[in-house]
């Protein structure tokens, strides 16, 4: 089946990072309640074999594939799915709005702001305990992404792998 891509292109991303990564407790995983829970769901909307579950049990979206439809976006039971524009490669991977979160998941965004601080396009703004990034704003400069110390904001061609 082709199908073409809507203009200006949109792609799915699961705004998580945690999975199995959060903490252990000693009842077991004390999962994140905004996260991503591995549940399927949006594999098994997803027509065109663009999700997968990564190796921490967090849904992942292959770009090559996804064609922006928002059938895993509306399937997400947690909400941590959105379609964001496609040329934006800049991404928060944490949904967790709790102060508390970093007790719970090694990778989530602690809202300290220092994203915000060094952009210089004004683009990411901490709301909420976490950090938001405006696509209409951001450079794609990936600043943010290199003084995040908890890696939960991410360049999604690769370039920007180490942080400063």
């Amino acid at each position: 089946m082709i199908v073409k891509k809507r203009f200006p292109a949109k792609v799915a991303c699961v705004h998580c990072n945690g999975g199995t990564r959060a903490k252990q407790t000693e009842e077991g995983y004390e999962l994140c309640t905004y996260g991503c829970t591995g549940c399927g769901t949006c594999i098994d909307t997803c027509k065109f074999g663009a999700i997968s579950l990564s190796c921490f049990g967090v849904a992942e979206v292959d770009e090559t594939k996804c064609v922006g439809c928002g059938s895993c976006y509306l399937a997400c039971p947690q909400r941590v799915i959105h379609l964001r524009i496609e040329d934006n490669p800049i991404v928060v991977l944490c949904s967790n709005k709790d102060a508390r979160c970093k007790h719970v998941c090694d990778v989530s965004c602690i809202g300290c702001g220092l994203c915000e601080k060094v952009c210089p396009a004004g683009a990411v703004k901490v709301s909420e305990n976490r950090a938001f990034i405006f696509a209409d704003k951001c450079l794609s400069c990936g600043a943010c992404a290199m003084v995040c110390p908890r890696n939960v904001i991410h360049d999604k061609r690769g370039i920007l792998t180490h942080r400063i």
